[in-house]
């Protein structure tokens, strides 16, 4: 005779909350060691003999075509194996590629780390949610995803402060000799100090347990599936994806190069940039995705069945003025004070374009267009986005002193290219939402 199965029991609150913790800290890590790069420009320019274009293509394609791209079968392993392992090894793994950054000698061997830094952060952005949503029944996962998404949207800016302190007590200690690995300048022993770390908190990350999967829908859809979806919504979601493009192009253009903007035309240290404008990130990054919300669910309110798109279209549109003044300031402070609703308008956007993925796809199709969508949009923004500004400075303005000039001229042209092509994706909504209303009549007719 077969046992009874004992009924299921969900993971103690103190356990779940402990795999929501280590996967914030992972999180945060991350972030740490793919922006860390943003404040050390000039030493690493200066030792590398690099050019402002090189550089863009470090903080952009180097990391963000291999993390877009491996996200995709990193989440078939996640949909498939152990997700706690295969998180644990990537983040073992892009901290050893973040030390390595820091001894790399040429431009070649920095690309490659950074590729690797990408690779292994890939794991965490494929697998996180999905822990985290097994630990919890669906009426309390709200507060832990939104603790694990918060953490993205701050995460750069505790990245900053963090790099700034980092990098201000390297730079102060000048160049070590290291066994084996000979003298190491100032720049690669930040990078040492950000990767090793990682290391430790992998190891312990491990005491993390696998959950039970308890939601297996019992047939998986298929890409074929969603791309023939797509067609039938591709007005709509190749306008929002494709605006979307111009929007996430400015955004890591500048989130990549205004650290660098604030040292060499401002002459703020390292330290000064970290904690400064760190600080003002890790704020208005929260008050920027708070706003988002508010205006789509005021738009909703009014009963706008575009009221996500339309607040995206708004937000870009607004984003137009701070992103082409807050470098063109007499003032380190000023342009400070300015980028404080320039990040506030760089956030805005993240919560209603996710919410437009949701409300125009069915839910057994939600994972893969989420998917499908983040791999579109941070390909190209990601990729292009600090490469763009830097070959401006090299290629249009041929001087590295006027990269607020170049940061002002991508935003003056991205964000309302950008928000005229979202607000066609909104009216394209409408006229999806009026169709859909016109075949329910027709079904009710007809029965």
């Amino acid at each position: 005779m077969t046992a009874p199965v004992p009924p299921f029991t969900w993971p103690s609150p103190a356990r779940a909350w402990f795999a929501v913790t280590a996967l914030s800290i992972a999180n945060l890590f991350s972030f740490l060691d793919r922006t860390v790069l943003n404040l050390l420009v000039a030493p690493i320019k200066t030792d590398l003999l690099l050019s402002d274009t090189q550089i863009g293509l470090l903080q952009g394609a180097a990391f963000g075509v291999f993390y877009t791209l491996m996200i995709l079968p990193f989440g078939w392993v996640a949909d498939n194996g152990n997700r706690v392992r295969l998180v644990g090894l990537g983040l073992a793994f892009w901290s050893i590629m973040t030390a390595l950054c820091g001894l790399a000698g040429s431009f070649t061997e920095l690309f490659v780390a950074r590729i690797g830094v990408g690779f292994g952060e890939a794991t965490l952005a494929a697998a996180g949610a999905s822990i985290i949503s097994d630990y919890f029944p669906a009426k309390s996962r709200t507060l832990p995803l939104s603790v694990l998404t918060l953490v993205a949207s701050t995460g750069a800016g505790v990245a900053l402060i963090a790099g700034g302190l980092v990098g201000g007590a390297a730079l102060a200690s000048g160049a070590i000799t290291v066994p084996v690995f000979g003298a190491l300048q100032p720049w690669q022993i930040v990078f040492l100090a950000v990767g090793l770390p990682g290391l430790v908190w992998a190891m312990l990350f491990l005491a993390v347990r696998e959950p039970a999967r308890l939601e297996v829908a019992a047939e998986s859809a298929t890409w074929a599936e969603l791309f023939r979806f797509v067609s039938t919504r591709r007005k709509v979601v190749g306008l929002h994806f494709f605006g979307y493009c111009f929007y996430n192009t400015f955004g890591y253009g500048a989130a990549g190069w205004l650290p660098v903007y604030f040292m060499r035309t401002h002459g703020w240290s390292l330290t000064d940039v970290g904690l400064r404008y760190g600080a003002i990130y890790l704020i208005f990054a929260i008050v920027g995705g708070l706003a988002g919300g508010a205006l789509a669910k005021f738009f909703l309110s009014q009963g706008r069945a575009n009221a996500n798109l339309l607040a995206i279209a708004v937000g870009n549109a607004l984003l137009t003025i701070p992103a082409v003044l807050t470098t063109q300031m007499p003032s380190g402070w000023i342009s400070l004070a300015l980028a404080a609703p320039l990040i506030t308008l760089l956030v805005f956007p993240s919560g209603p374009s996710l919410a437009t993925i949701q409300e125009i796809t069915p839910n057994r199709l939600r994972g893969r267009m989420t998917a499908l969508y983040y791999a579109v949009t941070n390909l190209v923004g990601i990729s292009l986005g600090a490469l763009l500004v830097g070959a401006l400075t090299d290629y249009v303005f041929r001087s590295e002193a006027a990269v607020g000039n170049s940061i002002s001229l991508a935003g003056l042209v991205l964000c309302p290219t950008g928000a005229f092509i979202i607000f066609l994706a909104a009216r394209a909504r409408l006229v999806l939402e009026s169709l859909e209303l016109e075949s329910l009549e027709l079904e009710k007719s007809k029965a």
